[in-house]
């Protein structure tokens, strides 16, 4: 009895002690502590329901720079006009100006060991300012780019003087993000960038990939130099560091790192290593070569030459076919023996085509850029075909070549002198983007407001079935008809030049057509 009694003791003194605490000492605010602890915090404005504002472009504060020719456009007595040179020669840009023949004589002359005109960029622009009475040069300017500017003007003795102008040129870092929305150019400018970013870009990847197969939900971070002339500006110089991150989780992310060292000098991926000069790539990525590209190949059915004027890849049906480079879609559709076939045209002179495709990537249509290793297609067996596989071809100047000479997939080490230097700087670099945030997506464009046919129950165009296109990317002819497309390579669509690209008179399928993988 008296253990129990003692027990019963000790509870209730507990329970008063707990009691008194409870008064003495107030209950935490969890909500409080958090808003006290976010206000020493910097951090984001707060966003609405429209989404988080686009980052600003950097702030650039102008300096003073020398004397311009646009300022003789307030003398009335002084005629100012200009103009870009777009493929002109100089004196013929300057003719169509009205400039006399004479005074371009006196401009070249005036320039003299400071510049040749020898040769123009398309986007070079020129101003000249004449004496309206006389058509006497006042003075002239040709602009190559903000940072490169050259000047002729009269002195007091009316000589004509060329110089190249002191435009105050700098450098400067930049460190920023941006995510990968539907338009590029609106995702990049939204993270405070510059035109001109993406080629840069594209430089630092060099083949591994390109801004064209950015996905849109892809993040981008990046180090760079930027170029600036009277304190604003006017190119970015190089990449320091990229990342590139795919939407999808399962995909790596992609970096590339500048780096000079005694021996190496160029991009490196976190490999330590570059692509060969060309960046080209192998259309389906661990594919075997079945059959090579060979102009004097003996048919095996047909018992008689038969050029085969591409390389074959075997691989089966639906898997999935990139562009060996960037370029834009010349033609895509039916061909005759090549059945399904994709041309891609590339800014150097190099055409590639990629026949007995099962399926096209959705959307995908003639005049389309495409980017390195993006997807165009599926393999298939469609048109002359004994079974599913790649066609690859290459043409210059209209004819074919060995595909396999444009060195796809070369890569070579960095030298083993810069090795440890060059994974050094890598580590430095990495911490540097792993510090930068990741961006935000932009704000969603709020819902259309729904039709007033639709809210009075008017059906829908679509609302027939019979009125429905066909399924995309299926075509509805044979896999060996090849009608017209416009804006597509007319050879490509020759059964007769197409019939020496693949192993003619053999059987023709389409299968794949019909159960297209999933």
């Amino acid at each position: 009895m008296t253990a129990i009694f003692g027990g019963l003791f000790g509870l209730a003194t507990v329970t008063s002690v707990v009691a008194l605490l409870i008064q003495v000492v107030p209950v935490r605010d969890e909500r409080a502590m958090v808003a006290d602890h976010l206000k020493g915090l910097s951090l984001p404005s707060k966003t609405t329901s429209t989404g988080p504002a686009p980052t600003p472009k950097k702030q650039r504060t102008p300096v003073a720079g020398p004397w311009r020719v646009s300022e003789l456009a307030k003398d009335a007595a002084v005629l100012t006009v200009s103009d870009v040179m777009d493929r002109r020669s100089f004196v013929t840009a300057l003719a169509d100006k009205d400039v006399p023949k004479a005074q371009v004589y006196r401009i070249l002359k005036a320039f003299e060991g400071v510049r040749k005109f020898d040769k123009s960029g398309r986007k070079d622009r020129f101003t000249v300012a004449m004496d309206r009475a006389t058509r006497r040069i006042r003075a002239f300017e040709y602009e190559v780019a903000p940072s490169e500017v050259y000047q002729a003007r009269e002195d007091a003795s009316g000589v004509l003087t060329g110089a190249k102008l002191d435009m105050k040129i700098a450098e400067e870092e930049v460190v920023a993000a941006f995510y990968v929305g539907k338009d590029l150019t609106a995702s990049y400018r939204a993270g405070g960038l510059e035109d001109g970013v993406l080629d840069i870009i594209d430089d630092a990847f060099n083949g591994r990939t390109s801004t064209e197969n950015f996905k849109e939900g892809g993040t981008v971070r990046l180090i760079l130099t930027e170029e600036t002339a009277l304190g604003l500006f006017s190119k970015y110089k190089k990449v320091i560091a990229v990342e590139y991150r795919p939407v999808d989780p399962e995909e790596k992310p992609m970096r590339a790192y500048w780096f000079t060292g005694q021996e190496a000098k160029g991009y490196f991926d976190d490999r330590a290593k570059q692509p060969h000069s060309g960046g080209w790539r192998i259309p389906v990525p661990g594919a075997p070569v079945t059959s090579h590209f060979n102009p004097k190949r003996l048919h095996p059915i047909l018992k008689r030459p038969m050029p085969h004027t591409g390389t074959d890849f075997g691989a089966p049906s639906g898997t999935p076919i990139y562009a060996a480079y960037r370029g834009v879609v010349e033609h895509i559709g039916p061909a005759g023996p090549s059945g399904n076939l994709v041309t891609v045209k590339h800014p150097n002179g190099v055409t590639t085509g990629y026949a007995h495709m099962s399926r096209f990537v959705s959307g995908m249509k003639v005049g389309d850029r495409v980017g390195t290793r993006q997807l165009v297609g599926y393999v298939g067996t469609t048109g002359r075909s004994t079974g599913p596989h790649l066609h690859f071809t290459a043409k210059r100047d209209g004819k074919f070549f060995d595909a396999m000479t444009l060195d796809m997939d070369g890569e070579q080490p960095i030298a083993g002198v810069d090795r440890a230097a060059f994974l050094a700087n890598k580590e430095a670099l990495d911490k540097r983007l792993d510090a930068i945030p990741l961006p935000e997506p932009p704000a969603e464009p709020p819902p259309p407001e729904p039709a007033k046919e639709a809210a009075a129950g008017t059906p829908s165009p679509s609302a027939d079935p019979a009125a429905d296109p066909p399924p995309e990317n299926i075509p509805t002819s044979a896999p060996n008809a090849a009608p017209k497309q416009e804006g597509s390579d007319p050879a490509a669509n020759d059964p007769a030049e197409d019939a020496t690209d693949e192993e003619g008179g053999e059987m023709i399928k389409g299968a794949d057509l019909k159960n297209p993988p999933k």
